[in-house]
């Protein structure tokens, strides 16, 4: 009966949102404040009741906030459009650091101490590997991918290259999502998180090595050294700002008790909004912020309780938003390479964690179900698919292969990542969470 009830207050809410657009139907193409502010109330609201009707059968919230976003997005029903999109960047930044603040708090530097041999070889052999074995799956099917039509040998290894980046790339914020979802915690919670955080700063750096060779071998004036210089701000000058934003938080955190979630509010904001003006990278920012706080101040906990109050309308926002932004129609033509391009990701990752765990002299455990939380998607691969397409226009269309293999792994790999905790023993809220819905 609580479904049903869930469901009808969707619809309402739909009908009533439809209904208000209606009055003005000349502005539905256009972004205006009213439009904006509608838009993300009715994403809210039906977002937050569909991810309680999912998590009813055993599902992650979250997919359902994709499936949420999806419905109302511009390929769907249309009450949230492209235009709405491009003004909710801002909340969608927001939203982000505040994860990154929350997933770098979560890791204490110290406890992972330990864990440091089976980190590298997850790193090295699942993240980089996964890398070169998705460049090889790419150059076997080249005749099923249009942007590498008319390219020559060294042109599709340059595109491989960038492409494959793209398509590896991780999200941290799925993982703290459904780790929080699950109360999981151990040893896969743990690496997981551990992992993608890392393996995030991995992606970036091969991203931009990446797109310097391809711009060389697809004929390009590649200049090495303004690229080195780029990626040395972009890295150097987030980690920097991050260190910064970490010790001024800390100190925040420990001398003053009021306008706590204010002040996490207005830095969530500049590691956003400024420090993307500044070309640094709001995830890495937020994240070494997290870092600082946790590791340096040691008032983590703190900080993961302001986030923890945020976290439910950040997360419903965010993967909302997140799927009103996918691109399904691309999976019409490109179905056949993306659905390849999925299996060999998963193949990669969760044989290279295996072998890594093997390797490593890690429990069992960790090598059977870590390489689940290295499958989800999100902001980071959706981004460096949107770069890939503006970077490389002459393979626009490899951007659509990126942005539809993050549409399958964002809808799909959340359900098994949390099933892969179950199996795992370390959801431990999960009777809790099932009694709740």
């Amino acid at each position: 009966m609580e479904q049903l009830v869930r469901l009808a207050i969707v619809l309402a809410v739909g009908f009533l949102t439809h209904a208000v657009r209606s009055f003005d139907p000349a502005a539905a193409g256009r972004s205006q404040p009213a439009g904006v502010v509608l838009g993300a109330g009715f994403v809210l609201v039906a977002a937050f009741f569909v991810g309680r009707i999912f998590a009813g059968f055993g599902l992650p919230r979250l997919t359902g906030y994709l499936a949420a976003g999806i419905l109302a997005g511009p390929g769907a029903l249309g009450l949230v459009n492209e235009a709405m999109l491009a003004d909710l960047k801002l909340v969608n930044g927001v939203a982000v650091a505040l994860i990154a603040l929350g997933a770098g708090a979560e890791i204490d530097l110290r406890s992972l101490r330990p864990m440091a041999r089976l980190l590298s070889a997850i790193t090295l052999i699942a993240i980089v590997g996964t890398s070169v074995l998705l460049v090889g799956v790419l150059l076997l099917i080249r005749p099923l991918l249009p942007f590498m039509e008319g390219l020559g040998m060294a042109g599709a290894l340059g595109a491989a290259l960038v492409t494959a980046v793209a398509v590896s790339a991780q999200s941290p914020a799925v993982v703290v999502a459904v780790k929080n979802e699950t109360g999981a915690s151990g040893l896969v919670a743990t690496s997981a998180l551990a992992t993608v955080v890392i393996a995030d700063l991995v992606v970036i750096m091969l991203f931009a090595v990446a797109s310097t060779v391809a711009r060389m071998l697809l004929g390009g004036q590649g200049d090495v050294a303004l690229a080195m210089k780029n990626l040395a701000w972009e890295l150097g000058g987030s980690i920097l700002a991050g260190l910064l934003l970490g010790g001024a938080l800390a100190l925040y955190l420990r001398k003053v008790q009021a306008g706590r979630m204010l002040f996490v509010l207005a830095l969530a904001v500049v590691a956003a909004e400024i420090g993307q003006r500044l070309h640094l990278d709001p995830l890495i920012v937020a994240l070494c912020t997290g870092l600082v706080v946790q590791n340096v101040g040691r008032c983590g906990h703190a900080l993961l309780e302001i986030v923890g109050t945020a976290s439910i309308p950040v997360a419903v926002l965010f993967f909302a938003v997140a799927g009103a932004a996918l691109h399904l129609d691309v999976l019409a033509h490109l179905a056949l390479p993306v659905a390849i391009l999925v299996v060999a990701r998963a193949v990669g990752f969760l044989g290279g964690t295996r072998l890594a765990a093997r390797l490593a002299g890690a429990p069992d455990v960790v090598g059977r179900w870590t390489g689940f939380g290295l499958l989800p998607q999100a902001g980071l691969a959706i981004a460096l698919g949107l770069l890939l397409g503006r970077t490389f226009p002459e393979i626009r269309s490899a951007s659509e292969l990126v942005l539809g293999v993050v549409a399958i792994n964002e809808l799909i790999a959340p359900v098994f990542f949390r099933w892969a905790l179950v199996r795992a023993g370390e959801a431990r809220a999960e009777a809790a969470v099932r009694a709740e819905h």
